[in-house]
């Protein structure tokens, strides 16, 4: 059973339930499937929704342009506010002035907005949680557009038209726990650009050209409770060395539809990377992988390897089986007499639940080092031509001409996370007195547009 897609679709289920799941009562019904609404005014606010609501479902109405003071006379507090497939590209800055301090969560998907940066309508919006601005038009992001917001837990800009993440862009709310910024057009980010989101879990950033030189561990040393991160066809063909030293909560990274087709690829990527429970590396063009780059993750449990033009190298295997070929040896140099079947067991123990449960006991008392992964189902090799074509999981028989390349495995590896034999290049890097002056610029920025806070 594929465990990523679950996770994937359960993650992806919680977000729309949190998205969507915003009160008790039921969402209130307006008259959008016989009428369309041009200019929306509160008298005719009124007639839609005369009844208690604290959700507010304005979707798909035709809607231009709102009157500032269209939810001024509403005399109920408003949780919701939905005003998705609309035509909107702006709002009166006073227009959340009566409910902004009810309301938590506001859908502006699929509407016209070009830039928030004269839309001041979110500085009110002193208690928002949930905020979505998917499918509009927005090419730039600005510090000052996300002012005021400081409970926002999930913000939703996919599908836009971004491309580059300046310095500090999200300063202003530092309480997001879920950004999505996938399907956009990023080609550049700033190395401070994550500055202060250190309660981020999820980031999204899949289908945007990234390219080689945007990712970097100075990028990701604020997202200390980053735990899923979404790189999916963003035209990578390598990553950098110790990419996830600072993020030491990180469970799940997807890696599927790039190409790491170089056999210098991903070198030291994952060291260090403690938590990291899977990674998916679906059609990611991969050929070999370097059995040390993941030696030393002890927490890692699956490896997503479908659609890839694998060799079936004894490192490969080392990976399937772990090192748990050492508790049915009597010794370094021979085989326990009553387990001379080794093959039989090895693989008895990696696909049983109940002998599994042996084996985590086994590996807490420290009886092997390397616990096996699961390889995923599906995934096949393309070379050697005796295994061409044959499911990882169904072939055995490997033991015996890999025994000496496992023995010596913790030896080849022992020193290849050491810190010692990176060596640190920077791309850009800009001089002490221009870092100087952009934290100056930048401070400064923040005392003024915080002073003139609406």
């Amino acid at each position: 059973m594929n465990y990523f897609i679950i996770s994937s679709f359960f993650f992806l289920f919680i977000q729309v339930i949190e998205t969507l799941d915003y009160g008790d009562d039921e969402t209130e019904q307006s008259m959008a499937s016989v009428q369309r609404i041009d200019h929306l005014t509160s008298p005719i606010f009124a007639r839609l929704f005369p009844s208690n609501s604290s959700s507010i479902d304005l979707h798909d109405l035709g809607i231009t342009t709102i009157e500032s003071d269209t939810f001024e006379g509403y005399p109920y507090p408003i949780h919701t506010m939905i005003l998705s497939s609309n035509s909107l590209s702006q709002l009166p800055s006073n227009i959340f002035k009566r409910i902004g301090q009810s309301l938590m969560h506001l859908s502006l998907q699929h509407n016209r907005f070009e830039s928030l940066s004269e839309n001041y309508f979110l500085r009110r919006l002193k208690q928002l949680r949930t905020l979505d601005l998917s499918y509009n038009r927005i090419s730039e992001l600005f510090i000052q557009d996300f002012l005021g917001l400081k409970h926002l837990n999930m913000l939703i800009l996919r599908e836009n038209r971004i491309n580059y993440l300046s310095y500090g862009t999200f300063t202003y709310c530092r309480t997001i726990t879920t950004l999505d910024l996938s399907n956009n057009q990023i080609s550049m980010i700033d190395s401070n650009a994550f500055l202060f989101l250190k309660n981020l879990k999820a980031l999204l950033l899949s289908n945007n050209p990234l390219g080689q030189r945007v990712l970097s561990s100075s990028l990701l040393k604020p997202l200390r409770n980053l735990q899923f991160l979404d790189l999916e066809s963003t035209q990578l063909e390598d990553l950098p060395a110790f990419l996830f030293v600072s993020n030491q909560r990180l469970r799940s990274v997807k890696l599927r539809e790039n190409s790491f087709h170089k056999s210098a690829s991903l070198h030291q990527t994952f060291c260090h990377a403690n938590s990291l429970v899977e990674i998916d590396f679906v059609s990611a063009n991969i050929r070999s992988l370097n059995t040390c780059s993941y030696y030393h993750i002890p927490s890692l449990r699956r490896l997503y390897l479908m659609n890839n033009p694998l060799d079936c190298s004894c490192d490969l295997f080392s990976l399937k089986y772990g090192d748990i070929y050492r508790l049915l040896l009597k010794n370094d140099h021979g085989l326990d007499t009553r387990h001379g079947n080794i093959e039989n067991y090895l693989n008895r123990w990696i696909t049983r639940p109940e002998l599994r449960r042996h084996l985590e006991k086994a590996y807490e008392r420290g009886d092997f080092h390397r616990f096996p992964i699961d390889l995923s189902s599906f995934a096949r090799c393309s070379t050697p031509n005796r295994w061409a074509g044959h499911e990882i999981e169904d072939i055995t028989g490997i033991y015996k001409q890999c025994r000496r390349h496992w023995l010596f495995m913790e030896e080849k590896c022992r020193d290849y996370c050491q810190i010692s034999n990176y060596s640190t290049t920077t791309v850009r890097s800009p001089s002490s007195s221009t870092l100087q002056l952009n934290s100056f610029v930048f401070l400064l920025s923040i005392s003024i547009l915080t002073t003139s806070d609406i």
